[in-house]
């Protein structure tokens, strides 16, 4: 599994490394049993509150900003040198970083939980129903007890 992450260096908050970010991300894929080998590639960008908002503006019609958003590829997207895409989560670590004071959760345990968040929905997994919102918190809740990242909720 590679991991791409745009923009990680000029972060003002973040404490954890690459490794554990992909220690996260393997987690999640583990968890729901997404079949996924050494040249599949997830990309995630860490963007500013206005970039955020622009990208939640163009893409959802919401014009605010938004604590992450997941952009799905076509299945198996071919991104070079064999390896293939599953797509491209935006966290917007202003937002994250804010949400964390809000609920009174450690930035880094918050930050997890929206790489999580936003990498269930890349995979297929929703909260518009009931049914799904459900599942997918509890999905969410087994991986942050197994990576003893806390309660997300």
């Amino acid at each position: 599994m590679h991991l791409s992450l745009n923009n990680f260096n000029s972060s003002k908050f973040i404490k954890l490394s690459k490794s554990e970010i992909l220690n996260v991300v393997i987690e999640v894929l583990k968890t729901v049993e997404y079949k996924f080998t050494k040249n599949h590639q997830l990309n995630l960008s860490f963007v500013s509150s206005e970039e955020m908002q622009l990208l939640n503006k163009t893409y959802r019609n919401k014009d605010k900003p938004t604590n992450v958003l997941s952009f799905e590829l076509p299945k198996n997207f071919p991104v070079g040198n064999e390896k293939t895409l599953i797509g491209e989560i935006a966290l917007c670590e202003e937002i994250i970083y804010e949400e964390s004071k809000k609920y009174k959760k450690i930035f880094e345990n918050r930050l997890k939980h929206m790489i999580i968040h936003g990498l269930l929905h890349l995979i297929g997994f929703d909260h518009i129903k009931e049914e799904e919102e459900n599942k997918m918190e509890s999905i969410e809740k087994k991986i942050m007890k197994n990576i003893s990242a806390g309660d997300p909720y």
